[in-house]
């Protein structure tokens, strides 16, 4: 058996190599491409840092404490399980999108002939076949759009997490603080009360006072701080038991600092609504998913058309002992054409048009996540500016209005013009004030923070 390598052959191996590397050239190209195509995504609107930080830095301290809420939103970005988890998922989806579009992988067959076929150069008896298939009319360059858009869909549900996570921790944050102050407010009081059954028992028992009608409204007074005290005291576990989950068990408690940093400007619903629409994530994958729909409808319809398949036959002819052989024994090239034929056209009118129902389904959605972000920045504005008429009429009124009150009544009550019972009323108001103000302030603070989860912000940047 001989192999002749006459300049025919010479270009039959030449078209081989020149199909490897074509699928070669066309994965390299889908490596470069992807860099440029990920720059033009959502990634533009969004900050973010995939550095993974396990300790705060010194910097972000003030004595002891976390200087501001964003040190705190910073380390929990960096390390909370739910957002690591979804960013690995955005960098697998972007592996996916370097290999996307590119040539499907190459077929080599072989085929071993139990009786030869004859030919006039000898049986053949071997038959190596290596074959491509070339899809056309853009159907790579669409799957490959499509594969950028679902990358950019994991890039948005990362940054719906964090805004979710940044969410809670504000929340959260906020509830502390509240139950904090609120337990150190019941806790004076509730010395008060002690110092006042005191005074109570003490004139009972010289005679001053006449009934025990004091000393027991005392009791009952003091038996509801107590109730209330345990009860602020389970929510304040709760919350750090929530506090500690997002910060993966990194929290500790000094480290809390009450300083919020979220300043909302005064702008009308439309400057919230303008910025929902580049950043609101929800609303995003929405629309991302209108234009996966529409390629896919593109590639449905492309189906319907013919590719190419091509590919190099390798014969391995044995010698002939036939008279009049021109070349005995030479080995055979051969290049093999074709293409696929799809003719069942009933099949492939009804899949286009299950993809253009799809369509319909994804702007349908689209449509309806809108109106959902309109109707929750209208409400959630309208109760940040209820919240906080409520904080300034306690801040620059109620709670200086009631000191003075308090004071006011002390002084009576020393000049024998009010009741011991009319001074309890007194601290129990001032109580009272202290206590909404307390939680006027979270309210507020936690609306702001709705304010920004809505936008689909993270933080607010001027």
């Amino acid at each position: 058996m001989t192999i002749s390598l006459n300049n025919t052959v010479r270009k039959y191996l030449f078209i081989v190599a020149l199909m490897a590397h074509t699928s070669v050239f066309s994965f390299e190209n889908a490596l470069t491409a992807t860099d440029s195509t990920e720059s033009n995504n959502s990634q533009a609107l969004f900050s973010q840092s995939t550095d993974k930080t396990e300790y705060f830095e010194t910097n972000d301290f003030i004595d002891g404490k976390l200087k501001n809420i964003s040190a705190a939103i910073d380390f929990v970005l960096n390390n909370n399980p739910e957002i690591l988890a979804a960013e690995n998922a955005y960098q697998a989806a972007k592996k996916k999108v370097r290999v996307a579009g590119v040539l499907p992988d190459p077929m080599i067959e072989g085929t071993f002939f139990v009786d030869p076929i004859e030919t006039r150069n000898g049986p053949i008896e071997k038959q190596i076949m290596v074959g491509q298939k070339f899809p056309l009319w853009g159907k790579l360059k669409r799957q490959k759009n499509t594969a950028v858009l679902m990358a950019d869909n994991a890039f948005l549900t990362l940054q719906n997490k964090k805004i979710k996570v940044t969410f809670l921790l504000r929340k959260s944050w906020a509830n502390y603080i509240k139950l904090h102050n609120s337990i150190q407010i019941l806790d004076h009081y509730r010395a008060e009360l002690e110092s006042f059954r005191g005074i109570a028992l003490s004139q009972y028992s010289t005679g001053i006072g006449k009934t025990l009608h004091p000393i027991l409204k005392l009791q009952i007074e003091q038996s509801l701080i107590e109730s209330r005290i345990n009860s602020m005291e389970s929510s304040l576990e709760n919350t750090l038991n929530d506090l500690q989950t997002l910060f993966n068990g990194s929290f500790r408690e000094e480290m809390i600092n009450d300083d919020w940093d979220i300043t909302i400007p005064s702008d009308p619903v439309d400057y919230w609504l303008d910025l929902a629409h580049k950043t609101k994530p929800a609303f995003l994958v929405a629309k991302n998913n209108v234009g996966i729909a529409s390629i896919k409808k593109e590639l449905t319809v492309r189906k319907n058309y013919p590719d190419i398949m091509a590919g190099l036959t390798y014969s391995l002819i044995d010698q002939t002992e036939l008279p009049g052989a021109p070349s005995s024994g030479t080995d055979a090239f051969g290049i093999k054409l074709g293409i696929n034929l799809p003719l069942w056209f009933k099949r492939n009118k009804a899949r286009v048009q299950a993809s253009t129902l799809n369509i319909r389904a994804k702007e349908a959605s689209l449509e309806n996540t809108w109106n959902q972000v309109v109707e929750e920045i209208h409400s959630v504005q309208k109760e940040y500016y209820k919240t906080e008429d409520t904080y300034i009429i306690y801040r620059d009124n109620l709670i200086q209005e009631s000191e003075q009150m308090l004071a006011s009544a002390f002084s009576a009550y020393e000049t024998g013009n009010i009741s011991f019972l009319d001074l309890l009323d007194s601290e129990r108001m001032v109580v009272k004030v202290r206590l909404e103000y307390e939680a006027a302030n979270a309210n507020n603070r936690i609306a702001s923070a709705k304010l920004l989860k809505a936008a689909g912000l993270i933080e607010l940047k001027e």
